[in-house]
């Protein structure tokens, strides 16, 4: 038998739905009323196929960037367009910060880069240690191309830099990731993947 669903149940589903199809449906649209499983799923399938067939701009972007920033309990005064990213979202714990923010919008916000200095002088290191390996000895070369790429790695993995400065600039370069992953997966989702998405996304929450 259908039950009715909480926020906090439609909440961590629309997170899973929106990750799944790089959407953006906001829990804002399901707090008027109570739903069950059977009126969710019919819901859920019809916005999925809206979002599908629509286009992202960088004022779609925008919104649900400034969306997740406000529930992250940043002030809305301090939010627009020209809004400096390392403002937003200071450095002290900025990892975190991106974690939870892309948990509030349901989208992968790849966002930061490593020490362009180190991350270049470690990339130009492994490319010497290639010729190197000719003339001296491979084992020495490999050493350092490891030592080199883990570098690299690590590097990538501790990352704190932003790629861009502003919130606009964000939004810009995420609507345009965004929009072309979109029309590349809409000639391949048909009604009947997003149907089983949306009853397997409901199952697991």
């Amino acid at each position: 038998m259908d039950h009715l669903n909480s926020t906090e149940r439609i909440e961590r589903i629309l997170s899973n739905l929106n990750r799944r199809f790089s959407c953006s449906i906001a829990i804002e649209e399901f707090q008027d009323r109570s739903y069950s499983d059977s009126s969710l799923t019919d819901l859920l399938i019809q916005r999925i196929s809206d979002e599908l067939s629509g286009e992202w701009t960088t004022e779609k972007a925008y919104n649900v960037l400034r969306g997740g920033l406000i529930k992250m309990g940043i002030s809305e005064n301090s939010i627009s367009m020209e809004s400096p990213l390392d403002e937003l979202i200071p450095r002290a714990g900025r990892r975190a910060r991106i974690a939870q923010w892309s948990e509030q919008t349901g989208l992968e916000l790849d966002v930061l880069k490593p020490n362009a200095i180190l991350n270049g002088a470690l990339v130009l290191m492994f490319f010497i240690f290639i010729p190197l390996g000719f003339g001296m000895d491979w084992f020495v070369s490999g050493v350092g191309m490891l030592v080199c790429a883990g570098g690299i790695f690590l590097l990538g993995k501790n990352a704190r830099h932003f790629k861009m400065k502003t919130l606009g600039q964000m939004a810009e370069k995420l609507a345009w990731s965004l929009y072309l992953k979109q029309q590349k997966g809409i000639s391949h989702v048909s009604q009947q993947s997003i149907a089983e998405e949306v009853r397997r996304a409901l199952s697991k929450a």
